[in-house]
């Protein structure tokens, strides 16, 4: 017993077995240090961790790329000393005109021993770094480069003679280093580094973690006290939830410091992602992309249209793809694409109506603020009816509020058909009307896609025709009859929607495509959620989408010529009854693709002729509307420098124009089915008499950031309106609608 107490404490083993003991042990507390170095000097640029195969193609591509910038030196040094001579010749030249042949032979000799003494120097410096094999060969390259330099200094470089011998003396100077740094030859059979894995880079994640402990959360840093929970490893990133100390920050703060985290993080900002999170205004979704699928773009495929839904492009996640809601359960929608020019705001307006015209359900119309038609050639070829300048504009609208007058009663005398298409009632005491009218073949829906609205809406002509308040009442309203519109303008301020933030909060309720706007002001709240498109990448197609409540980044797909896919798209009339409604409004036969461009090119050869006979020529938009003068001034004879936009109307706007439907419905009463879920609640429990922001939330049983969202939302939409801190009443028009 004492035996095996005394070998159980070591005292009887023997010195070489201690020894072999102690190594094992070395050696085992050595493999985690090794591995610990070996990720703490990980370059901070890998995205994934490598199998040995993939690591060997990898060494093959660096040396490759080695031996590519070894086989430039010889360039730059031989470019080097050719400098080196025309300067050395020019100073000599110029001390010759100064001195005489005297200074230029002094000149001559001290530029050969500047020469001589700058090159010994520097290969001093290098010694350590030049191969032993070329070392003594350095000796005689820079001695033969001190020659070249001294004797142009004296007869000058430019003749055959002097060229002849540095390009000789390079050749044969660095024939050897040529040799040494050949650059392999690629196998054709070796395969190419593999596609990612389906999960993100573990190591990697930890990684970025680590750099928020150091670099983010710290006191001083981008968010104090913050922490990183929730992780989730997607296909392509990484996504946490960032959890703030109670009351410290809002997600608009989080938001707005996205470039100070990413570069805290040591990635490009715009692989971070920053999102609201569901249950805390103070939290938010970090979502930061390990594998960049969209940098070398996305290509179009063609047409897509599923069940209402337009996909346009992935997210940068990988995580599904944005989309246009064309039509959903509660009526047709209405949406908003925003850009500066090359932001690839038109190529989306354009892939939205290829989609419409594929799903044989819509009718297109589309109309240019453009007065030339210059905005999207592909949507004046696909659109069943094209309008370019304030005056076409003005007859489509005209033609869209006379089909939602007659639609307003066609729904009245239709009934949902057994597979979901309006069919006349045949027994009104056993039948329903519809509630609304969705997109079919029988009753095509109408979309009217807009381009270029911030040149429309500051139109004069226009501005006396109420254009901004009538667009504003067709996209209240369009929803129940079909009839939805789509907007593309330059911007999220609301000086392009003729100051009407009423009419951008409508557009953006449900479809808000953001591209790149390099204006720093337009950081704007749509909907409760920050847009901020000044961070978009730079590169046309990159946009922030605004979809069942998330705000993330992508890519809207993309072709060269999208105008391929638009000759074999279905053609969709209007039922008889719109057709017969907009009929009076259309052109008797709209201009075809080679009219169009005669009346261009005879434009175009109308100025330059007037240019050449010196005569004064009118660039002005000839397409504006026509100055009509109101009632009151009809008759009256008005100087001609005076109009219509010079009267200031004493008259408020009308809002209680009603349309013929049956019920008696304002033209203007807000839209309440048409408001996500969580605003319809709120905005019912405002009317129900809650008033503060906690009864609200017992009321609804929504989160209170879910509350404080949609009541944003809703003073947006001038459905309610804050009385004191945390109290809230609808307005006087909400308040009247049941």
């Amino acid at each position: 017993m004492a035996r095996q107490q005394s070998d159980a404490t070591g005292e009887n083993l023997s010195p070489e077995t201690l020894v072999r003991a102690l190594q094992r042990l070395a050696e085992e507390n050595a493999a985690p240090a090794a591995a610990s170095t070996q990720v703490a000097t990980r370059p901070a640029t890998a995205l994934r961790k490598e199998t040995p195969r993939e690591a060997a193609l990898s060494s093959h591509h660096d040396h490759i790329r080695a031996e590519s910038a070894a086989r430039r030196t010889p360039y730059l040094a031989t470019a080097a000393t050719a400098g080196a001579g025309y300067l050395g010749w020019g100073l000599t030249e110029l001390v010759g005109l100064a001195t005489g042949p005297a200074g230029e032979l002094a000149a001559t000799t001290g530029i050969g021993l500047a020469s001589a003494g700058l090159l010994a120097s520097a290969r001093a410096l290098l010694h350590s770094r030049i191969p032993a094999f070329w070392r003594r060969q350095s000796w005689a390259g820079a001695a033969g480069a001190t020659a070249w330099i001294t004797t142009a200094s004296a007869i000058g470089p430019a003749n055959w003679t002097m060229t002849a011998l540095l390009a000789g003396g390079a050749a044969a100077t660095w024939a050897a280093w040529m040799k040494e740094h050949a650059i392999p030859d690629v196998d054709a059979s070796t395969p190419q580094l593999p596609a990612a894995d389906e999960t993100a880079d573990s190591d990697y994640g930890d990684t970025l973690a680590q750099r928020w402990a150091e670099n983010v959360s710290p006191r001083g840093k981008p968010l104090p006290g913050s922490m990183l929970t929730d992780r989730v490893e997607l296909a392509r990133a990484v996504r946490w939830t960032v959890r703030t100390p109670a009351g410290d920050l809002s997600f608009d703060e989080i938001l707005g410091r996205r470039g100070r985290i990413a570069g805290a993080l040591h990635v490009s900002a715009k692989n971070v992602m920053l999102e609201p999170h569901d249950d805390n205004e103070g939290w938010a979704y970090l979502t930061v992309t390990v594998r960049d699928l969209l940098s070398g773009g996305i290509p179009y495929q063609g047409p897509r249209y599923d069940d209402g839904v337009i996909p346009l492009g992935p997210f940068a996640d990988g995580e599904g793809e944005m989309a246009f809601y064309a039509a959903e359960d509660i009526g047709v929608r209405n949406g908003l694409v925003t850009g500066e020019p090359g932001s690839g705001k038109s190529a989306c307006l354009e892939a939205i109506g290829l989609g419409l015209k594929h799903s044989a359900a819509w009718h297109l119309f589309f109309g240019d603020g453009d007065p030339d038609g210059g905005s999207s050639p592909v949507l004046n070829d696909i659109s069943d009816w094209s309008e370019a300048g304030p005056q076409g504009v003005l007859a489509q609208l005209e033609a869209i509020e006379a089909a939602l007058k007659i639609r307003s009663l066609l729904k009245s005398t239709l009934t949902e058909g057994p597979d979901g298409t309006p069919v006349p009632i045949s027994d009104p005491d056993q039948q329903s009307p519809l509630r609304k009218l969705l997109p079919s073949p029988a009753v095509p829906g109408l979309m009217w896609i807009i381009d270029e609205l911030q040149r429309l809406s500051t139109d004069p002509a226009l501005i006396a025709q109420d254009f901004i308040p009538r667009l504003e009442r067709v996209v209240r309203i369009g929803r129940k009859y079909g009839v939805a519109v789509v907007v593309g303008t330059q911007s999220l301020l609301a000086g392009d929607y003729g100051n009407s933030t009423v009419l951008r909060s409508y557009l953006a309720a449900r479809n808000l495509l953001a591209f790149r706007n390099q204006n720093r002001s337009e950081n704007s709240t749509i909907g409760g959620m920050a847009v901020a498109p000044a961070s978009l990448p730079a590169g046309g197609g990159y946009c922030f989408a605004i979809a069942a409540g998330r705000l993330s980044m992508g890519r809207v797909a993309w072709a060269k010529d999208l105008g391929e896919w638009s000759r074999e798209l279905p053609q969709t009339p209007l039922d008889e009854h719109t057709a017969l409604a907009v009929l009076d409004h259309q052109p008797e036969a709209e201009q075809s693709p080679a009219a169009r461009y005669a009346a261009q090119v005879e434009k175009l050869q109308t100025w330059r002729r007037q240019k050449e006979r010196g005569e004064p020529t009118d660039t002005r938009d000839t397409t504006t509307a026509p100055t009509v003068l109101p009632g009151f001034m009809q008759g009256l004879d008005i100087p001609k420098a005076l109009g219509a936009e010079n009267v200031v109307p004493l008259r408020p706007r009308s809002t209680d124009t009603a349309l013929p439907n049956g019920a008696g419905e304002p033209a203007t009463a807000p839209d309440i089915e048409a408001l996500p879920n969580s605003q319809q609640a709120v905005f019912h429990a405002l009317q129900s008499g809650h008033r503060r922001t906690g009864e609200i939330v017992t009321a609804t049983g929504l989160k209170a950031p879910a509350v404080s969202k949609a009541l944003a939302a809703l003073a947006d939409l001038e459905l309610a309106r804050k009385i004191a801190h945390g109290q809230w009443e609808p307005t006087e028009e909400a308040a009247q609608t049941g």
